[in-house]
């Protein structure tokens, strides 16, 4: 049996070979060490990616925000065929209120309401007619393809969830933009007749028909949520409000 047995200097090689219990916690301890390490670079990355994906949507909405209100404001008390028609007969005086509980007096391209708080929003509305397949779209995007002159009201305000929202002729509001914290809106008026802006009003210092009739441009103000607000040390609301003030095509 002895012969089978590889020589003494043979064994004690083969029982030395491998690490030590010393040797493996320590090679143990190293690779949690690396392990923790991947794990808060990974968690880093995760956090910038999301952060910068949540502020390229915020811009994305502000500029979707910027459009809507730019365009569909610019064509306040527009009417296609000024031959056939006036300004009073295009758009004539209103008997259903608008979502805001305004109405229109007949040629009145705008109109709107002031919040009753500081941190509340306005809201704004806006009138115009469209001849059909002219192409000037309402606020949620549609066409006039009916075939004959159409009279758009879009009604923007911002709801509890706070979303630019946008309804068009009193029908169901539909949301443009999140993360809106507050919407306040100025009007340029020409309060002596001379054509010319001479003072911004809020809509509840606008106060009569002639006035709302000798608004020439509007300035809106909004208030972004910050997507980052939940991070140790950020503010609710971004720093720098969206302002944007919008000249009305039949006003200027």
């Amino acid at each position: 049996m002895s012969d089978l047995l590889p020589p003494l200097p043979a064994r004690k090689r083969l029982r030395q070979a491998g690490f030590s219990l010393v040797e493996l916690m320590v090679a143990i301890t190293i690779a949690l060490f690396i392990a923790l390490g991947l794990s808060v670079l990974y968690m880093n990355m995760k956090t910038a990616f999301t952060s910068q994906d949540q502020m390229s949507q915020l811009q994305d909405g502000q500029r979707l925000a910027a459009t809507m209100l730019t365009t569909t404001v610019q064509s306040a008390a527009y009417f296609p065929n000024p031959l056939v028609n006036t300004l009073v007969t295009a758009l004539p005086t209103t008997t259903v209120t608008n979502p805001d509980g305004t109405t229109f007096t007949a040629g009145q391209g705008i109109s709107g309401t002031s919040s009753a708080t500081s941190t509340g929003s306005d809201t704004v509305d806006v009138r115009y007619q469209t001849a059909s397949g002219d192409g000037l779209m309402n606020c949620q995007g549609g066409n006039n393809t009916s075939g004959a002159a159409q009279v758009w009201v879009n009604s923007f305000a911002v709801n509890a969830n706070n979303e630019l929202t946008c309804a068009v002729n009193g029908g169901t509001a539909v949301a443009l933009v999140g993360n809106v914290a507050q919407m306040t809106i100025l009007y340029g008026v020409d309060t002596d007749g001379d054509g010319v802006t001479d003072t911004y009003l809020s809509a509840a210092t606008v106060t009569s028909a002639n006035l709302w009739a000798n608004v020439h441009t509007a300035q809106f103000t909004l208030t972004f949520l910050n997507p980052l607000a939940a991070q140790t040390g950020a503010a609710a609301t971004l720093p720098n409000p969206w302002v944007q003030t919008v000249s009305l095509m039949n006003r200027t």
